[in-house]
């Protein structure tokens, strides 16, 4: 008999699932609460575009701190809007807790492990459907400006060389005559060699496109409401916002920060914060315009992402960053939007001579200790849930929902999701 899932959520993880549980043989229905044609619009096509495997969770050595002193300006690259809320105090004390040294290096293991993984995974997708994303496997290069500031890249470098990565240091002069586009007052670059880059809009477009060829029925602007119960609590589908009931054998949560409301109906906590990042997307012009970058990149003293785009339509810039902790559906903060080009100015030549296409905000789904939530509930038979990747959910989402189909057929997962528990914030 053919077992039947819910997956709520179509950003790449619940895509990502929904494709390796269609690949298994389940029916799958997934249901998500904008229109599909919007996908490109969501966290997972609105991000950076840089698949930065081996990447430091948000938990690092001093982080919490950092937080703290950033709270009081509004241009800091992290912004925690300042308000009563007991939630984001607890949220908060729990990202202070595990702000150490042992914490990053147990999430380090696990997460370089699984940036490894779910490039292989989503270069099997890209290629099976045949994806046009201007997906290239050619590293990003973390750019910096303070001399000092080069040595810390570089330490940063060394410590995922255990894992297998690999990267190279460029001198300044190397740089510039390497690549064009930047200004002569960069001291230099780490190239981590083992990341890609995309058009992330076009990837997550072309997955959900292709889930209908495997079974599966995506339904747009469908808004779950609350979880369906049977007899002792195992979850058996979802009530939608129109009244209509959904059944099925188990029911996945890959729905981003709106993950966490829905499993607090089932009694699960997830304790997020959504973390609100921009982009700036800039078409090249035909002729003239400054020098395209050659790939993606970190600016290292801005926090500022840059990536170049080939797309059907030409070549295009997307720059990305900021993180800005606040409440869900508070008015864009423009000093924050423009900080993105401020950063981007000081590395790059010319980039105010280009006028932005177009303008994105999305949230983020950031959990305490800076580790998605990848796993089964024990407390509820038939629930399963996918989130809090933060800024990686494009990078790790593949493998998250591969390694979450095999948890669900009753598998040994391909990665080591013994921290990732959902339910271990109980």
């Amino acid at each position: 008999m053919t077992r039947t899932a819910i997956v709520v959520g179509s950003g790449i993880v619940g895509a990502s699932t929904a494709w390796y549980l269609a690949k298994r043989g389940y029916q799958v229905t997934v249901v998500e609460r904008d229109a599909i044609h919007a996908i490109g619009q969501s966290a997972s096509g609105g991000n950076a575009g840089l698949l930065s495997i081996g990447h430091f969770p948000l938990t690092r050595p001093g982080a919490s701190w950092r937080g703290l002193r950033w709270m009081f300006s509004q241009t800091a690259p992290l912004y925690i809007r300042p308000r009563v809320d007991a939630e984001l105090i607890a949220w908060m004390w729990n990202f202070h807790l595990h702000c150490t040294q042992r914490h990053l290096d147990r999430s380090m293991a696990v997460l370089c492990d699984m940036g490894f993984k779910s490039l292989a995974a989503l270069e099997a997708i890209i290629e099976e459907v045949g994806i046009a994303c201007d997906y290239q496997r050619d590293g990003w290069l973390d750019v910096v400006l303070k001399p000092e500031n080069l040595a810390i890249a570089e330490q940063e470098a060394r410590s995922i060389e255990p894992y297998g990565y690999k990267w190279e240091r460029i001198e300044k002069e190397q740089l510039l005559r390497q690549d064009a586009c930047f200004r002569g007052d960069v001291a230099g670059a780490i190239h981590l060699k083992d990341s890609a880059h995309c058009a992330p809009h076009d990837l997550i477009a072309g997955i959900v496109r292709a889930l209908p060829k495997l079974g599966v029925d995506v339904r747009e602007r469908t808004e779950v409401r609350a979880l369906k119960t049977g007899r002792g609590g195992r979850v058996t589908g979802v009530h939608l916002a129109t009244g209509e009931e959904l059944h099925a054998d188990l029911v996945v949560l890959t729905a981003g920060i709106w993950s966490d409301a829905l499993a607090k109906l089932a009694g699960v906590r997830i304790p997020m914060q959504a973390a609100r990042g921009y982009h700036l997307q800039f078409a090249y012009p035909s002729e003239g315009g400054p020098p395209i970058p050659s790939t993606g990149m970190v600016l290292h003293e801005s926090f500022v992402a840059v990536t170049p785009m080939q797309t059907a339509s030409g070549p295009q810039l997307r720059i990305a960053g900021t993180l800005e902790i606040g409440p869900v559906g508070a008015p864009w903060m423009r000093d924050r939007v423009a900080m993105l080009l401020n950063g981007g100015n000081r590395f790059l030549k010319d980039l105010d001579t280009l006028k932005p296409m177009s303008e994105w905000a999305g949230y983020r789904p950031c959990t305490s200790d800076g580790l998605p939530a990848v796993g089964g509930v024990k407390a509820r038979d038939g629930l399963y849930i996918a989130t809090g990747h933060a800024m990686m959910g494009m990078t790790l989402g593949t493998i998250s929902g591969k390694a979450l189909a095999e948890m669900i057929d009753g598998e040994k997962p391909c990665i080591d999701c013994s921290m990732l528990a959902p339910d271990r914030f109980a």
